[in-house]
């Protein structure tokens, strides 16, 4: 039986399942598909969300998570900013259960016309049911290197994995910010604000709306999201925002003084955000994606990009592989 997002039990179906997931998506919440719905809707674009779960004996064992995002006669299936995913239960799926997971995505795939864009995260060191599926529509795959530190590891051996000199760094830069985290407890919208000045004096422009920021406060008070902030003499000069699932949490944005760049300040921002998720039972940080040159990106990604991905690998942890999928489907002027 497929459930679709618009059913009376979708939600129960949904936490049921997650719940079973060793590596839970923190992209994939909730409130941060509401933020990554923010730009595409700013731009004029229509979102109709095409999530679906997989019922088989009154269990739930697959779930879907995407949208057809249109733009004129351009109409993409992805997840608002990210690429759709797939989770399933770790017990083996019947063939004929397969069958009708995949019958439902043909039938949503007749609606494309643009780019299909999925992510498989290959859980158990396995291509995902829907990948394979992909793949034999002549899809192509895109290896991701994507940074993580396990946290389920003592704070003494993640911080041995640490670079040496990142240690110091560390210790400095904690003395000098004292940071601050703050979650649904006790952060308010003017304090997220203040970062979101910051952030704009210090890239020289506004990046995004103001009803974004406010959509990751909304994160914030849902538990999924938390913000490290460093102040020198009262002053904000570092913040970051980190969001997460229970299983995972990822650096998502940060912004610092720009003339504060030779001091540490990232440096004890992460490592107070990593000792945090660590405290909130996550088991997974990522760090970011880990790149390299003359991987086979357009564009290649820039010396810049190359030395923020370097400076991410300081911190330890392993290089995971995931598998961006992409299959354009043409179907002339609709």
């Amino acid at each position: 039986m497929i459930v679709r997002n618009t059913d009376e039990n979708y939600e129960k179906f949904l936490q049921e399942l997650v719940s079973s997931q060793e590596w839970q998506s923190p992209f994939h919440t909730k409130s941060a598909l509401n933020y990554y719905k923010e730009r595409p809707l700013n731009d004029g674009k229509l979102i109709t969300d095409k999530s679906y779960i997989l019922v088989w004996e009154n269990e739930p064992v697959a779930a879907f998570y995407g949208s057809l995002v249109k733009d004129n006669n351009q109409k993409d299936l992805i997840a608002c900013e990210v690429p759709c995913i797939s989770i399933a239960k770790s017990k083996k799926i019947s063939a004929n259960a397969i069958k009708e997971f995949l019958r439902e995505f043909d039938h949503i795939c007749e609606e494309v016309n643009g780019v299909i864009k999925y992510r498989d995260y290959l859980i158990e060191n396995s291509l995902s049911d829907l990948t394979r599926h992909l793949l034999q529509k002549s899809a192509f795959a895109v290896p991701k290197f994507n940074r993580i530190i396990n946290l389920k590891q003592d704070v003494v051996d993640i911080k041995k994995d640490m670079r040496k000199s990142y240690k110091h760094c560390v210790n400095s830069g904690i003395r000098e910010l004292k940071p601050q985290v703050l979650d649904a407890s006790n952060l308010t919208w003017d304090e997220m604000n203040n970062f979101r000045e910051l952030h704009i004096r210090e890239a020289g422009r506004v990046t995004r709306s103001e009803n974004s920021w406010k959509r990751q406060l909304e994160m914030v008070f849902a538990g999924e999201a938390f913000v490290v902030f460093g102040h020198i003499q009262d002053e904000l000069v570092t913040g970051g925002l980190f969001i997460h699932s229970s299983t995972n949490c990822y650096y998502g944005v940060s912004a610092s003084k720009r003339d504060l760049f030779k001091k540490p300040l990232f440096h004890a921002l992460l490592w107070t955000a990593i000792l945090h998720a660590k405290k909130n039972g996550c088991h997974w940080f990522e760090v970011g994606e880990q790149l390299f040159p003359n991987h086979p990106l357009d564009p290649q990604p820039s010396k810049k990009e190359l030395g923020i991905s370097e400076f991410k690998a300081g911190f330890g942890g392993i290089a995971r592989l995931n598998l961006d999928i992409e299959l354009t489907i043409r179907r002339g002027d609709e």
